[in-house]
């Protein structure tokens, strides 16, 4: 019942993935650290990314980035303003 049985394959052959039939152990655990460091790298991009993000002519129209862009919420640049007319 279920399918062909298992052919033999060369015991030296070596791949990243693991190979024929590969059933690593530990695989939810391994999974879960590779998306926590992806994540990490990703919140670490981001958040340096707003710190250094400067617009030199102010949107036309609102962007999410205007949330947690420091250029926004500081008004550190007095003639840093929104156009008169859209």
């Amino acid at each position: 019942m279920g399918g062909t049985p298992r052919r033999p394959y060369p015991k030296e052959v070596w791949s990243p993935s693991g190979g024929w039939w590969s059933q690593p152990r530990l695989w939810k655990r391994n999974t879960v650290i590779a998306g926590l460091g992806a994540f990490a790298v990703v919140a670490f991009v981001f958040k340096k990314s707003a710190e250094l993000e400067k617009r030199t002519i102010y949107p036309r129209v609102w962007i999410p980035s205007m949330m947690w862009s420091k250029q926004f919420k500081d008004n550190d640049d007095p003639y840093f303003q929104p156009p008169k007319s859209l």
